[in-house]
């Protein structure tokens, strides 16, 4: 993945000589996702393996199938809950659950709700895949970005001071009415994380690039699962075998794909700091005899 920095002569002193608060730590970004991670873990595997292992000699398989199914719907329920927001994978995942206890029940064939976690992938390699059309409307007014710029809200949720953005950067026409927003009162994290991507997906081509490319790669991954899923249901094997080797394949391909986002953010982190301080070096209007500008960047905020 190439960087839109272009390397000058001066570029390894301007990077060693960033400020302290630029130098974003990989694990203090992602350290207050473990205990999220932890609880996916345990309530999206090992309870549904455990309930269903514990109940399916005594019970019918779609029984223990459906009763399996419980909890990672009810954490999806609560989550929607709890956020107070419309999830819209959330969705997919609460109908496509139901829809298929129902079948299944009705039919009494546990492979159908086997079925319905393809279903679930196969839906979310189409949303990802959908997402990577650009598309405008209203003007131009509203742009359709991959699904993955809005996953790096969520994963490294940084502030404008964290990557040395100023006020000064953001006086373009359709940063205006959020920057007057600010003055009047404080804006809460999220809508100031927003801005903060919409700036750097406008400004640096890299990051763009890399928002395509692992939107794609989840595209892929989830597209992957499914034919896997379904070859598993389709053959002989039994419900026990095909629960059990759908659940690893699962976690196999969500372990890959994440690796990879992860290994991503950290590589393209360091191109986003570089083309700011590129960036404000280039477009900030600051007096060439000042003393200290090649050192410390960020005193050309405070001249200004």
């Amino acid at each position: 993945m190439a960087s839109n920095y272009e390397s000058t002569p001066s570029e390894p002193l301007q990077q060693r000589q960033l400020p302290s608060q630029f130098h974003l730590v990989t694990w203090n970004t992602f350290k207050h996702h473990i205990p999220r991670l932890i609880i996916i873990i345990v309530v999206d595997l090992i309870l549904p393996l455990i309930i269903y292992f514990s109940l399916t000699s005594n019970i019918k398989p779609v029984y223990a199938l459906l009763a399996a199914g419980i909890p990672p719907f009810l954490m999806v329920v609560f989550k929607a809950v709890w956020k107070r927001n419309f999830d819209s994978i959330g969705f997919i995942v609460c109908i496509t659950f139901i829809f298929a206890a129902i079948l299944a029940l009705a039919l009494d064939n546990p492979k159908i709700l086997l079925l319905e976690k393809s279903l679930i992938t196969g839906a979310l390699a189409i949303i990802f895949g959908i997402t990577l059309i650009p598309f405008r409307c209203g003007l131009g007014q509203y742009r359709w970005r991959p699904i993955v710029y809005y996953f790096y809200h969520d994963l490294v949720p940084v502030s404008r001071a964290e990557f040395g953005l100023s006020d000064s950067m953001f006086d373009d026409n359709q940063y205006t009415q959020l920057k007057d927003g600010n003055r009047k009162q404080d804006v809460p994290d999220s809508k100031e994380v927003a801005q903060v991507y919409a700036w750097i997906y406008d400004h640096c081509s890299s990051y763009r690039i890399s928002c395509y490319l692992m939107t794609g790669v989840w595209a892929v991954g989830f597209c992957i699962e499914c034919i896997v899923r379904y070859i598993l249901i389709a053959s002989h094997f039994t419900v026990n075998e095909v629960f059990l080797y759908g659940k690893i394949s699962f976690i196999i391909i969500i372990i890959i794909c994440a690796t990879l986002q992860i290994c991503c953010v950290v590589y393209e982190r360091k191109h986003i700091l570089a083309h700011i301080e590129h960036w404000k070096m280039e477009n900030l209007s600051v007096p060439q005899s000042h003393p200290s500008l090649s050192t410390i960047p960020t005193q050309v905020t405070r001249e200004e």
